[in-house]
């Protein structure tokens, strides 16, 4: 849509004037062209007054940036009155065909255009720096938020930590929602929308920030798993049994070794609970393997008692279907043998026992010394005949 009223002789006729001022202005003769020209030297003239129409007409389908940028918009209401004035006097110069008054009237509206547009780009330049800086707080935050299985391991440990989870899960609520909203105003171009976003998510950040650092000290501070005699071990599991049989269920392979756990001090009654708490995937609570640290990644398929530092969960996992299919527990003893505990797998209980005729039981569960070389060769022919096996230190449960 034109931006005047101009006729088409009328744009002919000072499109010939601007064509005109020109050789006046840049000849040896024409005295009176040269003294109409003077105030045309100074400006660079367009081809015709179209062109500085459509140029201010661009200006003008640009200058939201303007409108919503506190800072300039001042400068911007002052310079589009300016622009609207020289624009009048402009027109009715040319209407009058004043030829004077159509140069100075010219030459105030390119300084407006020269004026716009320096102000559209200050803007621009503004908003592609807070671009960056909310692009930098997205990334920080994917960082964070791609730690989250950490938070919902350590929620199993115990309410505290739960809680934690909670507010990790908020604050990334919080930061993602505002964040979202500053990508939008970006795109939209308000500068000032994305200000106040930016305050708002680099608040809430800081909050997140937080929680992280509550993350790292607590992975740095995890306490070391207690060692205690075998026998004395089992005595607690075989009176633990006898006079809370209802705590020992359901009694399946995994609920029994995490009490073993808990019992000896090392695993938390809390996880225990949750555990048992959860739906069940594959036979085993959801979440289950990521707790447990379980991947293709971290089986073995050698046992070496020698490598068992601390005690911790012993998982199976069936070669065929890659699924966990047995859980027992591991005793690192006060005396440095290694022990395992486990209910509910005939065929491991036939491996281990070898010759001997009585099932080694304390409660629920059997027992066996796999630091013993010739229990743990029964142990290792039992894995080969299909089975891995991943040990996950009581350390990394608490």
């Amino acid at each position: 849509m034109p931006l005047t009223d101009l006729t088409p002789e009328e744009h002919q006729w000072t499109e010939e004037m601007f064509k005109l001022l020109r050789i006046n202005a840049g000849g040896e003769e024409g005295a009176e062209g040269g003294a109409a020209a003077g105030g045309a030297e100074s400006v660079d003239t367009p081809a015709d007054f179209s062109q500085l129409e459509h140029s201010i007409s661009e200006l003008s389908t640009k200058s939201d940036i303007l409108r919503n940028y506190k800072a300039l918009s001042s400068s911007f209401k002052k310079l589009d009155k300016a622009t609207q004035s020289a624009l009048k006097a402009a027109l009715a110069a040319i209407h009058e065909k004043d030829k004077q008054a159509v140069v100075s009237a010219v030459s105030a509206l390119q300084k407006c255009v020269s004026e716009h547009s320096e102000l559209i780009s200050d803007a621009e330049r503004t908003l592609s720096e807070l671009s960056d800086e909310v692009n930098g707080l997205r990334q920080e935050y994917n960082e964070h938020a791609g730690r989250k299985a950490e938070f919902v391991k350590r929620a199993y440990f115990s309410k505290t930590n739960a809680k934690k989870l909670s507010k990790f899960s908020s604050a990334c609520e919080d930061v993602s929602k505002e964040l979202t909203h500053a990508e939008a105003s970006v795109q939209a171009r308000n500068i000032d929308d994305v200000n106040k976003a930016l305050k708002t998510s680099t608040k809430s950040l800081q909050k997140l920030r937080k929680e992280m650092d509550w993350l790292d000290s607590s992975e740095a501070n995890k306490s070391e798993s207690k060692r205690v005699g075998d026998e004395k071990l089992q005595g607690n599991l075989t009176s633990d049994y006898d006079k809370k049989r209802e705590s020992w269920r359901p009694q399946v392979c995994y609920n029994a070794a995490m009490k073993v756990g808990v019992i000896e001090g090392n695993l938390p009654e809390f996880m225990r609970a949750s555990l048992m708490g959860e739906n069940k995937v594959n036979g085993y609570p959801e979440g289950y393997p990521e707790l447990m640290g379980i991947s293709p990644e971290t089986i073995e398929k050698e046992f070496d008692h020698t490598k068992v530092e601390e005690s911790g969960v012993l998982n199976f996992v069936d070669d065929r279907t890659g699924h966990i299919s047995h859980t027992a527990y591991l005793q690192k003893t006060d005396k440095g043998s290694v022990e395992l505990y486990h209910t509910n797998c005939q065929t491991l209980d036939m491996a281990l026992l070898g010759n001997a005729q009585n099932i080694p039981k304390a409660g629920l569960v059997t027992h066996y010394e796999l630091s013993d070389p010739d229990t743990q060769n029964r142990f290792q022919e039992w894995l080969n005949k299909g089975y891995s096996f991943k040990h996950t230190p009581a350390s990394d449960l608490k």
